[in-house]
């Protein structure tokens, strides 16, 4: 009988241990292009005023869209660039529309705001 319980207590904890799989760990350590992301969500430039809005999306799936909204009088014109995004190590990599890549660094202030050098040099705030 105790031999049966050790078999038992073997085989659960063989099962436990084989269960567990730690291969994304590896791949995922230093990327933050996931679904919890801080990056994820509508930020808006300091710049932005009743007549003018530069809004830069982070997606979920590193999709992206850069937004640029000029109200004039009863004129509205808007645009949408999407892109690609990832972020490793705080180096954020925005690939265009026309392919272009960008590489910068991803700081967030102690107010929350966004600063993504060499992409701009005002901050956003996140909607």
């Amino acid at each position: 009988m105790k031999y049966s319980y050790k078999l038992l207590f073997l085989l659960i904890s063989s099962i436990t241990l084989f269960a567990c799989n730690n291969d994304d760990d590896a791949s995922n350590a230093n990327n933050t292009n996931t679904n919890t992301s801080p990056i994820i969500g509508d930020w808006l430039r300091e710049d932005a005023t009743s007549t003018f809005e530069y809004h830069i999306h982070f997606e979920n799936q590193n999709f992206g869209k850069i937004v640029t909204i000029v109200t004039a009088e009863d004129n509205v014109i808007s645009s949408a660039n999407p892109f690609e995004w990832t972020i490793h190590n705080e180096i954020l990599t925005i690939v265009d529309n026309d392919d272009i890549q960008h590489n910068t660094t991803v700081e967030y202030t102690d107010e929350g705001h966004l600063k993504i050098e060499g992409f701009s040099d005002l901050e956003f705030t996140k909607q």
